[in-house]
């Protein structure tokens, strides 16, 4: 598809996002109890964000590059392309339905590609509204939407595709991962992992917490780069404990399930799973959950490497608290888990920022915040490890959904002898080296 037709389609879906604005915030409220104004900054306005600075930037980004040649090419200069893979598949997940379905997919489309999209069926009604959006912008031929009927799991598998771009479970993407490797084609895999918080030498601990807090619960936890665990130094543990549990209270009220701000987990297999673990950590009680709703109250605690909470990735609305005493100390705890996809330092000493960035692994950050650095669309996003291959997000998109294409472009000017037999008496011999 030609540069001036990409640009053309994908104003047309800004257009259309912009008209589906209320359907898309009901559908986020449907499937997860998001509350408009969570659905509104954390998944249509990043998805607005991300398609115009697209618009904006994908003709320098295809525009091609000319590069220098070795005088032995003389007289002639390189040229690379920016092209498509073909067919992209992209395979998102339940817990960003909209935004996780939309980003890839201006990715994949801004690059000329076809695109094969697989949403989820647990955010069904989401799932609707981004199959009608698409479809109303692209011809039937260009894009294909399945995730909203039965079997559409295994049709998509199915399909013929050149490029692969899965985000979920590490579980799921070691079966897309195959996927792949069957076809011969390349993969993105955008996983999770524990993704620590570091609380280090800060003195503004009720900011600190605040942030915490609004990072573990947004969503309800189920975001795969939230603070999955806290490491604090050990004499701060106390009064940052207190300020989270306030920032609890000021977030969600002195009842958090009857808050409207407070999303729901996104069916009952997920509930019972969290409530059996908030039991075996002892923290469960009357008054915690509700299954009505799928509703659970947020708690901060305490615990050790040994607690049920510190086995996977919670997904929920509970934060492990340990204290510690070295950064030593921290680096030996997220070995337990590596490569977390994201990580999280809030510290006032540049030491302590050397010694996390320069030792510990992990796919992308942020000082002092926690959650907001995938919010910018300057910045590449994706795992390393465990937690994922590839990145997206601006130009990384661009560049991840399309292949150099090398040219070398000759002139018919001069044309030396030496390149052909008897390659005008050149003695090679001569250049050896004695």
């Amino acid at each position: 598809m030609k540069l001036e037709d990409r640009l053309g389609y994908l104003k047309d879906l800004e257009k259309e996002i912009k008209k589906e604005r209320e359907a898309i915030l009901e559908a986020l409220y449907l499937d997860l109890g998001k509350s408009m104004e969570e659905a509104y900054l954390s998944e249509y306005l990043m998805t607005l964000d991300e398609l115009a600075y697209t618009i904006k930037n994908l003709p320098s980004w295809a525009r091609v590059k000319r590069v220098p040649t070795p005088s032995h090419q003389f007289p002639s200069h390189g040229e690379i392309y920016r092209r498509p893979y073909g067919r992209v598949a992209v395979a998102s997940p339940w817990n960003y339905p909209f935004i996780l379905s939309m980003v890839p997919s201006i990715g994949a489309l801004a690059g000329g590609n076809r695109l094969v999209l697989k949403t989820s069926s647990k955010s069904v009604f989401t799932s609707h509204v981004v199959k009608r959006i698409l479809e109303k912008v692209y011809p039937p031929d260009w894009v294909q939407v399945y995730g909203t009927e039965e079997g559409d799991k295994d049709r998509f598998m199915e399909e013929d595709m050149d490029f692969l771009f899965f985000t979920g479970s590490t579980k799921v993407g070691r079966e897309m991962a195959r996927l792949a490797g069957e076809k011969m084609i390349p993969v993105v895999l955008e996983l999770g992992g524990k993704s620590p918080v570091i609380v280090g030498k800060t003195k503004d601990l009720r900011t600190t917490a605040r942030r915490i807090i609004w990072g573990k619960t947004l969503n309800a936890g189920q975001t795969c780069v939230a603070p999955d665990y806290c490491l604090v130094r050990r004499d701060l543990l106390t009064p940052l404990m207190e300020e989270m549990n306030q920032a609890i209270l000021d977030f969600y009220g002195s009842d958090p399930l009857e808050s409207p701000y407070l999303a729901s987990i996104i069916d009952e297999g997920h509930y019972n799973r969290l409530v059996d673990l908030a039991k075996l950590q002892g923290i469960y009680g009357e008054g915690d959950g509700s299954s009505l709703d799928l509703k659970l109250r947020p708690q901060v605690f305490t615990t050790s490497l040994a607690s049920p909470f510190m086995e996977e990735e919670i997904f929920g609305p509970y934060l492990p608290v340990l204290p510690y005493d070295s950064l030593e100390e921290v680096e030996e705890i997220i070995g337990h888990h590596p490569n977390p996809l994201a990580l999280y330092l809030f510290t006032e000493d540049k030491g302590e920022e050397d010694f996390v960035l320069d030792r510990i692994s992990f796919g992308g950050g942020a000082l002092n915040d926690t959650i907001t650095h995938l919010s910018s669309v300057t910045l590449p996003f994706g795992g390393v490890g465990q937690s994922g291959l590839g990145a997206y997000h601006g130009k990384a998109s661009f560049d991840t959904f399309t292949r150099p294409q090398s040219i070398l472009r000759k002139s018919m000017n001069i044309d030396l002898s030496l390149r052909y037999p008897p390659y005008g008496n050149f003695d090679p011999r001569k250049f050896f080296k004695k």
